[in-house]
């Protein structure tokens, strides 16, 4: 029988050196048809003194299972998939009802779901066109209630997060205006409902502050989200707005 023998080569051998003297190969052509598991495949080879070469990212490309390259002088092959490029995360799940007060072991609120208010009333999250805040002049807290993580091992204890509270894990994401929620606070303001984090709070006083003085101490801005301290306005649903709103009422 006539001897075959498959080896891989990345080009065609024409001649070799050894122990100091040339050794010349006649190359042809492979004349010998090539199936892979049944089928007939079409890969150049080269046939070198009896034995039967191919390119090796030919039969790569061929059989599968391994690539080829070559990186810094240096012929590499790999039998792993090549790692795919690291992508943000993708939120595909569909829109999800928020009712107010129950806890949910969920997401941070999206646009687009709807939150089901105490009465009944049902909102449908959006943004806000001046300020791109979620649910902002809605007059709704979505995010209160879900399921927080607090501690490790055993002593690790899950509760809904409330008004003006942290939120200590970091499996939320971002908020609507792109911040990171690990360890951030959730305020409310207290004459309106409206929840937003302290991100979106922030963008919320940089575009809708009141652009005029106020005229007394404790004075309610016009939204109802500023109140006047002397000096500034102050977020109403920050923890010095609380304050200040405090002492205003008891001493009214």
């Amino acid at each position: 029988m006539k001897r075959f023998t498959l080896g891989f080569i990345i080009g065609g051998i024409v001649c070799s050196a050894l122990t100091g003297f040339a050794v010349e190969y006649a190359v042809t052509a492979n004349p010998f048809p090539i199936r892979v598991d049944g089928i007939e495949k079409s890969i150049e080879g080269y046939n070198i003194n009896d034995s039967t070469y191919f390119k090796l990212r030919d039969i790569a490309d061929a059989v599968g299972g391994f690539t080829v390259g070559f990186t810094n002088n240096t012929i590499t092959i790999s039998t792993q998939a090549e790692p795919s490029e690291p992508s943000e995360p993708t939120n595909t799940d569909e829109a999800i009802t928020i009712y107010e007060g129950q806890p949910r072991d969920n997401r941070l609120a999206r646009e687009g779901d709807t939150f089901v208010k105490a009465d009944g009333t049902q909102i449908v999250l959006k943004k806000d066109e001046v300020t791109g805040v979620l649910g902002y002049g809605q007059g709704v807290a979505p995010d209160v209630g879900i399921m927080d993580d607090l501690g490790q091992g055993d002593q690790m204890t899950t509760f809904p997060l409330k008004p003006n509270n942290r939120l200590n894990t970091d499996k939320y994401g971002n908020d609507s205006t792109g911040t990171w929620t690990a360890a951030s606070f959730y305020d409310v303001n207290p004459l309106t409902g409206e929840g937003h984090w302290d991100g979106e709070w922030s963008v919320i006083a940089i575009k809708t502050r009141p652009k005029t003085r106020g005229t007394v101490f404790g004075e309610i801005s016009e939204d109802k989200n500023f109140i006047w301290d002397d000096d500034v306005w102050v977020c109403l649903a920050s923890e010095n707005g609380h304050s200040i709103l405090e002492y205003v009422n008891t001493h009214q």
